[in-house]
């Protein structure tokens, strides 16, 4: 079986450098930019209790009384052990909280660029 080539049209623009005649720029995730998890649990005002590689706080997910949720304070991953509301990083932590997508959740962290 052979594969035909086509040779490309000369001034032809392909959908890859052109997107509605302007010169398309790709914008990407660049996880190191999401910001430091101690700092960004701070600045939403989640309270972690105790020392060490896993801290507690009150979990933001459902209407908690004990402090539930386990944040590595490193990281950033979460699990709450009485919602069961788990994930990663900051990033994961932040669609989670807000509700929104991906690339607009990283845009807010400043990691989307």
């Amino acid at each position: 079986m052979t594969t035909k080539k086509y040779p490309r049209e000369a001034g032809k623009h392909t959908s890859s450098n052109i997107v509605r005649g302007a010169a398309y720029t790709r914008s990407h995730f660049d996880k190191s930019r999401l910001p430091n998890p101690p700092a960004y649990f701070d600045s939403i005002g989640l309270k972690l209790i105790g020392k060490g590689e896993w801290r507690s706080a009150l979990c933001p997910f459902h209407d908690d009384t004990h402090a539930s949720l386990r944040v590595q304070y490193a990281l950033g991953a979460f699990r709450c052990m009485a919602c069961n509301a788990h994930g990663g990083d900051v990033l994961a932590f932040e669609r989670l909280r807000t509700g929104k997508g991906f690339a607009e959740a990283a845009r807010d962290l400043g990691a989307w660029g």
